[in-house]
């Protein structure tokens, strides 16, 4: 049964979408209708009643008007009165008391009906079934001196049963026609919106086929399918852009591990041949060796602080930090470390500025970038630190007058292992990692940050964090 199921089951949108649309139209139809059939039953049903009910009473006026002493004789002779009275699918039962039919007026081609006998007291009116058709039935008191007993009227509903079944008919042939016409229309509606993401489909193949250069041709419709296009653009864009980071972080991490690494070769191959018996080369192999060692520590260790960076999730009750007192503390030590260069620090008046950022990441930023302030000016040059105070937000800016950076270098500064001049950096003791954890520091805690540089005259740093009020 499940096979089979399974066969029958639609796997194309289109035909999902499809039978779908049919089945919310032909319900939507089908409820119309039956509401609808069902108000045209009552309609019909009513006028019926209410003619049989006109005629019912003006055959018990007719015999109020004979006086209270009709006799049998004279119901006999008013029968061409009666017949003008009735309706011609109407038959009238004139009935003793006992139940006995003492007239009968009724059509030649209308059908006898055996209603039993049931006396009352008063006009009644009902809705039976006889002989398969509903059928109205109307009695009335007859009450004289001379004779007493009941007048019947009754009416087979042929007007109202024909109507209705050609209704019936009717709204099954628009059911069928409608269930067809909305499936045919679902169908191709579905086919174009569909199209779309045809094409999505198509380039995702071509994507896992040949790379992610591929994009997807951008549908100007206004829609949730268009927006789909652009948000798979951008998301292609952001993934190339993240491969090809990881890519170049890969290649770069391996270069800088492989040098450490093949000095590291050469020298302890040179302690194995003779710096057991040399102990000029033994000291100057092993010293290179710890050096070596420790650039591959600071690496190791930078890579490490990156990845965290990368994945660490934020308190946001840690996020408040004292602006003005950390970066006093990061220029009093490094005024204490490197003596041969000058630090100014420039605060607002109020130095109670709170910052949204967690103190330790603060204080990381700050260290990370006058040490490369420092690290890229010579001595007895200058290093400002200025804590700038705006509405919403607090700026730290970091000024050197360094050998500066190329402008078309600048746009690159922040990402992993690039540095402007690779000579130079490594011989300062660089990864090219320091200004890519700063970034992301500021990143992760809702700030931003940028670099304007002039080559020869100094570089300005500034990162941005929001005030806490």
């Amino acid at each position: 049964m499940n096979v089979i199921a399974s066969k029958f089951k639609p796997t194309s949108l289109k035909m999902k979408w499809a039978i779908a649309a049919a089945t919310a139209i032909f319900m939507a139809f089908f409820l119309f209708s039956l509401f609808q059939y069902k108000a045209i039953s009552t309609f019909i049903l009513d006028e019926e009643e209410r003619s049989f009910r006109r005629v019912l009473d003006e055959m018990g006026e007719f015999f109020q008007q004979r006086g209270p002493d009709i006799r049998i004789q004279d119901i006999y002779e008013g029968r061409e009165l009666m017949k003008q009275i009735v309706e011609k699918d109407q038959s009238v039962r004139i009935l003793a008391r006992s139940g006995e039919s003492i007239l009968e007026i009724r059509s030649e081609t209308q059908d006898t009906y055996t209603l039993p006998f049931v006396p009352v007291q008063q006009k009644k009116i009902a809705i039976v079934e006889a002989n398969n058709m509903k059928t109205l039935i109307g009695r009335s008191p007859i009450n004289s001196r001379q004779f007493n007993g009941y007048i019947e009227i009754v009416q087979p509903l042929n007007r109202y049963e024909n109507i209705m079944q050609n209704a019936f008919w009717m709204m099954i042939f628009s059911g069928a026609v409608a269930l067809v016409l909305s499936a045919v229309l679902g169908y191709f509606m579905a086919k174009k919106f569909v199209q779309p993401l045809k094409k999505l489909s198509t380039t995702m193949k071509s994507i896992q086929e040949k790379g992610f250069q591929e994009r997807m041709d951008e549908i100007d419709s206004h829609d949730e399918i268009s927006e789909l296009s652009k948000i798979f653009n951008k998301m292609m864009d952001q993934i190339e852009r993240s491969f090809s980071q990881q890519q170049q972080f890969v290649e770069d991490a391996s270069h800088e591990l492989r040098t450490p690494v093949q000095i590291l070769e050469g020298h302890l191959s040179l302690l194995n041949r003779w710096g057991k018996d040399d102990p000029e080369v033994l000291e100057e192999s092993l010293g290179v060796s710890l050096h070596e060692l420790q650039r591959m520590k600071k690496l190791v260790n930078e890579l490490l602080q990156l990845s965290r960076s990368d994945h660490e999730q934020t308190n946001t009750e840690e996020q408040r930090s004292d602006a003005v007192g950390i970066v006093r503390k990061v220029v009093k030590d490094f005024t204490f470390l490197h003596k041969d260069y000058l630090f100014t620090l420039n605060t607002p008046e109020d130095e109670s500025l709170w910052a949204k950022i967690i103190p330790r990441h603060l204080e990381q930023v700050v260290i990370i970038l006058m040490d490369n302030a420092v690290k890229y000016s010579e001595k007895g040059s200058s290093v400002s630190v200025e804590v700038v105070e705006s509405k919403n937000n607090i700026q730290f800016i970091i000024k050197d007058e360094g050998i500066g950076i190329p402008e078309e270098d600048l746009p690159k500064i922040f990402d992993r292992f690039y540095r402007v001049d690779k000579a130079r950096s490594r011989e300062r003791g660089g990864n090219g990692l320091g200004l890519a954890i700063a970034n992301k520091i500021v990143v992760n805690n809702g700030g931003e940050m940028k670099a304007e540089s002039t080559v020869n005259e100094g570089t300005t740093v500034t990162f941005t964090v929001e005030k806490l009020k």
